[in-house]
């Protein structure tokens, strides 16, 4: 099985070890740079050969949209499975914060980057683990609930955890959790399909 990994914003291939890791396991592993945006992502995304996609934050929506394209299975967590409402999110906070930062760098990006979705690709989507922290601060769990929900709705697979006390990013004993639930999803969903 070959898997590619997908970072977010501002990471990178090393940032995402924790990610990569149970993929190892079961096949070779490419964690490419990758700080560009959506569309650019998808466009490299596409041009990699792969059996399953995995991304964290950006990189997860880029899994998505890629995976959906393919019809290969994917993993995302973290993701903003649609930027617009992340946008409206972030745009909550006050100045001086984190997300109004996040804000200030969304609105930035012109306006087709602010308005992609994974919901637009629920009827090519075919298999999917959504992991998401129930404490984190950049991207509502409820991205993730949603999208799980229309997949289901639509007759597709979806795998949804919210992971207790994980912000954006796992950290501590919440790596081996969400390493766990990807090495049981891959064992059962992908490979046992």
């Amino acid at each position: 099985m070959k898997a590619l990994i997908l970072h977010g914003r501002n990471s990178s291939p090393k940032n995402v070890e924790w990610l990569a890791s149970p993929f190892r396991e079961f096949g070779e592993v490419i964690v490419p740079e990758f700080d560009v945006e959506i569309s650019e992502g998808i466009r490299i995304s596409l041009s990699y050969d792969f059996d399953v996609i995995a991304g964290h934050s950006r990189g997860g929506l880029v899994a998505l949209i890629a995976g959906a394209l393919k019809g290969k299975p994917v993993v995302a967590v973290g993701a903003p499975a649609d930027r617009r409402r992340q946008f409206e999110y972030v745009s909550k906070f006050p100045p001086g914060t984190f997300q109004a930062r996040i804000y200030e760098e969304l609105k930035s990006l012109p306006r087709e980057e602010r308005e992609v979705s994974a919901f637009n690709y629920v009827d090519r989507l075919t298999n999917v683990l959504l992991i998401h922290g129930e404490k984190d601060p950049i991207v509502e769990p409820r991205q993730s609930l949603d999208l799980c929900e229309a997949l289901k709705k639509a007759g597709k697979k979806c795998e949804l955890h919210v992971i207790q006390n994980m912000g954006h990013s796992p950290s501590g004993e919440t790596v081996k959790v969400v390493q766990e639930v990807i090495r049981a999803w891959i064992t059962t969903s992908v490979l046992g399909s």
